[in-house]
Parts: C-alpha cells; structure tokens; sequence
C-alpha cells in the first residue's frame, strides 16, 4: 500500500511546484529576441497582473551567461509575487509570439543611459 501512494505524491508534488521568475517577456521564437508588441499587450491586459519591471524608456541588457536576462530588452514584473513562467508562456501564445524568457534578479544597477544590469 505504501508503494502505490509514492508515485501518486510524486506526481503531485510536480504539478504544483511551479517554475517562478522575477521578470518576463514574449519572444518572437526560442533563441530570439523580446518581441515588444506581444509584451506590451500583456502589460496592458489587467485579467494577467502584470505590469512593466522598470521605467519607461529603460531596458535591461541581455547577458549570455551569468544573472539577469538572456536577451535586452523590457520586461514585466507581477503586480504581486511572482510571475509562473509556463503560465506567462501561454499568455504570451495569446498574443501571437512564439515563446517567453524570464530570469530573476535579486540586485540591480541602472546605468545613466537606461539600461539595467542585473548582478
């Protein structure tokens, strides 16, 4: 009997351990940059509680390695907590784009020119 309850726990406990990011975006396809038009629907479509993750006419550099996002660009944020990145993946879907890159960022640096480093 203990045997049959494990897998059953098991696949539970899958299911509800989300994949929880900090910042998001749309993208035109995996491996590409931020499509901007599919995030900024999302932005301003108040079902999904998301809004932008810095100010107006800033982005945040995309880094190969290392902290931060893979692509430059902006992101959004969650109005509160986190965003669940397969559940922002499928709202993206909804507005035409391909797929979505998110990433966390605990420390930041805003450089002058608008641009954000995550460190």
């Amino acid at each position: 009997m203990h045997f049959s309850v494990l897998p059953a726990m098991a696949l539970f406990l899958g299911f509800s351990m989300a994949d929880m990011h900090d910042y998001c975006a749309c993208q035109y396809k995996t491996d590409s940059a931020v499509d901007y038009a599919a995030t900024d629907l999302l932005a301003g479509d108040c079902r999904f509680g998301y809004t932008y993750g810095q100010n107006s006419g800033q982005f945040w550099i995309g880094r190969s390695s290392g902290s931060g996002p893979r692509f430059q660009g902006r992101f959004l944020k969650a109005i509160s907590g986190q965003i669940d990145g397969k559940e922002f993946y499928n709202n993206c879907k909804r507005y035409a784009a391909n797929d979505a890159t998110c990433f966390n960022c605990e420390t930041k640096f805003e450089y002058p020119d608008g641009s954000i480093l995550c460190r």
